[in-house]
Parts: structure tokens; C-alpha cells; sequence
């Protein structure tokens, strides 16, 4: 406790600063990683069952948003106030693609956005992403881009709704999707890790100083640091403070 009182204001409040991160982002972590659910945008969505269904509920922009899965291989999407679909997935082993090698584990389907066709042709897994090709053989690539306007458009131009569900992800849904979670305990242990080590340095800068000079010269206990000495201790340790907030956050979107 000595020690401590000998700090000054600056040493105690990146002391404190730290031991409240590590409570904090404990909190957050644990919230995080205990919402398990569908990955959508980057955003979990939770599941739950309604009246047969099943719902995934999250936020996307801080709007209320959900997909409903109904028994019938329908999906539709909700969110501020806006719907898409119902899309219904329908297995046809007619619309298979001619190939010459056919991928392992591909299903023929059509997918339809209420009566109009969206696509025909066949899908596989490979790890936890859908591959789609078309009945033509061609492979269902969509590449899109942002204007100088922020509209996000498609290959020809047209604008895109940056919020309509890919096929991709509607069949995710309708096959049953991995469900998984954001931030990982490493990231959290790996920031305490650092924030010891920072703790360290200022609560025995003086001891470390002298150790290192020891090896370079003699009567290294004497020494006394110099200006240019305590400002690289300053910034060392804001340094590494930063770099603790920057894991901590970091780990919570792995």
C-alpha cells in the first residue's frame, strides 16, 4: 500500500483505470458470449420458438429486426418496420446443374420471394457457408459497391437494399443454421495479461530502471532517470492502456 501512496495522480489513475476495465469488460464479455444465436450483418440473433416457428431476434442499427422460420421451409424478415419475403425454399432434383463434377452433398432447389423465382439450381455446404450455383452451370456470384452518395449498387448499377437476406443466408436459415456468439475469453485474459505487466512497470518503474542499467554500467542502484526517461515511462504506459482498451474491444466482435 506504500507503494501505491507514492504514485503520483497520473500512475494511480491509469492503475484504476485498469482494474475497472478488467471488471467491466468481465461484465460484457460474459453477456456477450451467454447470447448464443444466428450471425447476421455481423449481428447475433437470438432464436426462440413462437407458435411452431422459429424466431431469431436481434438489432441491426439499433432497429428491432427478426427472421421467422416456419415448418414449411419459409423464411421472412423483419426489421424497422419493413418486411421481406416470405421466401420459400423447395427441394427439386430437376433443377440440378449439368455438371461434370458435381459437388458432394449438392441439393437441387428453387427459392421463391412470395410467387416470384429468385433462383433454380443447386447449393451445397462447405464449412459453415451455402454455395449456390445457377441451373445453367453459372456460379450465383453477386458483387456489389458503395457510390460517393453511400447507396450501395449492384454490378449494373441498380441500388441494393443493404438489409435483404442473400439466398445464402435463407438457406442457412431454412437448413438450420450454426448458431454462435461474439467476443472470445482469450482477448479478455490476453488484455488482463498486459494490464499486469502494465501495473507492473509503474509500480516498480524505479526497480526496473536499475535493473536494466546494471547490465550496461556500474553503481546502476545511483541512477537517477532523466526528464526524457520519465516522459518515455508516461508514454509507455498510455501506450499500453490504449492498446488494453483496443484488445478488449477487438475480442468482443471475434
Amino acid at each position: 500500500m506504500e507503494r501505491i501512496r507514492q504514485l503520483d495522480w497520473y500512475q494511480k489513475g491509469i492503475l484504476i483505470l485498469l482494474l475497472a476495465m478488467a471488471l467491466v469488460f468481465a461484465v460484457i464479455y460474459r453477456m456477450s458470449i451467454a447470447r448464443v444465436g444466428f450471425l447476421y450483418q455481423d449481428k447475433i440473433f437470438a432464436p426462440s420458438e413462437e407458435n411452431g416457428a422459429t424466431v431469431y431476434s436481434g438489432k441491426i442499427s439499433g432497429k428491432p429486426a427478426q427472421f421467422t422460420v416456419s415448418e414449411d421451409k419459409s423464411v421472412s424478415f423483419q426489421c424497422g418496420g419493413k418486411t421481406y419475403g416470405p421466401y420459400t425454399v423447395t427441394e427439386d432434383p430437376t433443377a440440378l446443374p449439368e455438371l461434370d463434377i458435381e459437388p458432394e452433398g449438392m441439393t437441387g432447389v428453387e427459392i421463391r420471394e412470395g410467387e416470384k423465382l429468385v433462383f433454380r439450381g443447386g447449393f451445397w455446404q462447405s464449412g459453415e457457408d451455402y454455395w449456390l450455383r445457377n441451373e445453367d452451370g453459372d456460379m450465383d456470384f453477386k458483387i456489389y459497391y458503395t457510390t460517393g452518395d453511400g447507396i450501395q449498387r449492384d454490378a449494373d448499377g441498380n441500388a441494393v437494399d443493404p438489409l435483404e437476406p442473400a439466398l445464402s443466408d435463407i438457406l442457412r436459415l431454412v437448413y438450420g443454421p450454426e448458431l454462435t456468439h461474439k467476443g472470445t475469453w482469450l482477448a479478455w485474459f490476453g488484455a488482463v495479461f498486459i494490464s499486469l505487466l502494465n501495473a507492473g512497470s509503474i509500480l516498480y518503474a524505479d526497480e526496473l530502471f536499475h535493473w536494466d542499467l546494471s547490465f550496461q554500467i556500474q553503481n546502476a542502484e545511483t541512477a537517477v532517470p532523466s526528464e526524457w526517461e520519465m516522459m518515455k515511462r508516461y508514454l509507455g504506459w498510455t501506450a499500453l492502456t490504449i492498446a488494453v482498451l483496443v484488445i478488449y474491444i477487438v475480442g468482443l466482435r471475434a
